[in-house]
């Protein structure tokens, strides 16, 4: 078995988690992202503005033994800062979200406008954009598929959409939001088709292939 350390986080540095997970892992909820690349390990409970209800709920351990306890954490080893994962426990699965502000506004302003000023693509990092939803699912499993990106589209309205492979051509499929830099950061080979143009769509066979301008 391979001894190589799957997170990019140090392991010793500090997590906030749910003391209920601590006795019961199975109680799993979602985990946070934050913009420091911290992680929040959740069971379903919000952090409250109550400083003692926070500390009967809450406790630290280090990301070593976060890992230990939870050791579908290192499917989320390229999981960019900001962004959160609900836990599916009957699909063993993440579910991946955008996070959208937080209780700080003037620091939330501010990272916003570092983000935005060293944005080099279309559009702006935070724009919300449509993603088919199993690109925004990470299995933990054994067997996992191919998640690659197959088309995409920007919007006539200046929008876009991301759609996998995982969606047969011409059928219909659901979407989830994710701000545009999410998708970039977990999608890298898409940044080459972020000069897109309102109305123009970009296609490839095959999660190797060079992208194609098939329309605008």
């Amino acid at each position: 078995m391979s001894t190589e350390w799957p997170l990019r986080q140090d392991p010793e540095a500090p997590v906030i988690i749910a003391l209920a997970l601590v006795t019961d892992a199975d109680a799993l909820g979602f985990v946070v992202l934050d913009d420091e690349d911290d992680w929040f390990i959740s069971d379903g409970t919000e952090l409250s503005e109550d400083v003692l209800v926070n500390r009967e709920n809450f406790g630290k351990l280090s990301v070593r033994e976060a890992l230990d306890l939870l050791p579908q954490l290192a499917a989320l080893a390229e999981m960019p800062t900001g962004m959160a994962a609900d836990w599916d426990p009957d699909h063993r699965a993440w579910l991946l979200s955008s996070v959208t502000g937080s209780d700080d506004e003037d620091e939330d302003i501010r990272l916003l406008a570092q983000r935005r000023a060293a944005w080099e693509f279309e559009g702006s990092p935070d724009d919300e954009v449509q993603i088919s939803s199993g690109l925004t699912e990470l299995p933990t499993g054994s067997e996992r598929p191919v998640r690659a990106v197959r088309q995409v589209v920007r919007e006539q309205d200046g929008t876009w959409l991301f759609v996998g492979f995982e969606v047969p051509e011409a059928e219909d499929f659901e979407v989830e939001g994710l701000e545009l830099e999410h998708v970039a950061k977990l999608y890298p080979d898409v940044r080459t088709v972020l000069k897109a143009a309102p109305g123009q769509v970009y296609d490839r066979e095959t999660p190797d292939a060079e992208w194609e301008l098939v329309e605008g």
